[in-house]
């Protein structure tokens, strides 16, 4: 795998998982966002792979979701 469908796979791949474990909170993607501090548009476009993120943001909205790294980080699909 090339290193631009690498990316493009890591970044759906994020993507999805963030919305899995969102959904299974059973909260919205305006909740998250206003728990990040970030508005609801970045917020859409991270879960729809349209925005990569930094750790930081990352972290922000794994604590929104009360989720740690090594928690988040244990799935398969890389």
């Amino acid at each position: 795998m090339n290193l631009q469908k690498s990316q493009k796979h890591l970044l759906k791949q994020t993507s999805q998982r963030l919305k899995r474990l969102r959904k299974n909170k059973h909260l919205s993607q305006k909740g998250v966002a206003a728990r990040c501090e970030m508005d609801f548009g970045s917020y859409t476009n991270i879960e729809n792979s349209k925005r990569n993120i930094t750790l930081f943001t990352l972290q922000k909205i794994l604590m929104a979701l009360n989720v740690s790294f090594k928690e988040f980080f244990n799935f398969k699909g890389f």
